[in-house]
């Protein structure tokens, strides 16, 4: 036979400073507040442990960066060069275009002129071309403006001046061919 106490313990108290208090309670209360200050330092230990293994870390980085700066900025340098080498291409391909561009332009519009109206210049401008020329009368200058505006492909005519003062015999213009612009050129 097993034999067991059942009897409740006797309840020992403890006085301090005039305040008379269950031993078990102070017990259980000191090791509460042991445990939480023992997982609080823990706590506080791993934090301390990441974080310094982090600095150790962000260290390694700093100095890989710093190790790498020169190498940067000869990459940057280079990338600025190369950016002004293709804008440098751009503006050769453009301007090599442009040339043979100007001549066709010229060429349809000096073939859009009837045979009743002499052109005296067509010039070449940074938007269109300046054609002066004359005409034996104001429907020859009106068919010219409407074969002047179908000359180059989404393009458009204007009179700028017209004269039949100077000479009896014709009357002198001022015409803009306006040049296309570049989203509306075709796609060759």
């Amino acid at each position: 036979m097993i034999r067991a106490n059942l009897l409740p313990r006797p309840k020992e108290r403890v006085g301090f400073a005039g305040i008379d208090i269950d031993a078990e309670y102070l017990r259980q209360c000191a090791c509460a507040i042991a445990l939480i200050a023992i997982v609080t330092l823990v706590g506080v230990g791993i934090e301390t442990f990441r974080l310094s293994h982090l600095r150790a870390a962000a260290e390694s980085q700093n100095a890989v960066i710093a190790m790498n700066a020169p190498l940067r900025a000869k990459i940057a340098s280079l990338a600025l060069e190369v950016a002004r080498y293709q804008n440098i291409s751009r503006e050769a391909h453009a301007f090599h275009r442009s040339g043979a561009d100007v001549a066709i332009a010229i060429a349809r519009i000096g073939n859009s002129i009837p045979a009743n109206v002499w052109l005296t210049s067509l010039a070449h401008e940074s938007l269109g071309y300046d054609v002066v020329g004359g005409a034996n009368t104001v429907d020859d200058l009106g068919g010219t403006m409407l074969s002047l505006g179908r000359a180059l492909p989404r393009s458009t005519a204007r009179l700028v001046n017209i004269d039949n003062r100077s000479r009896s015999d014709a009357v002198v213009f001022t015409a803009r061919v306006d040049a296309p612009t570049p989203e509306s050129a075709p796609v060759r």
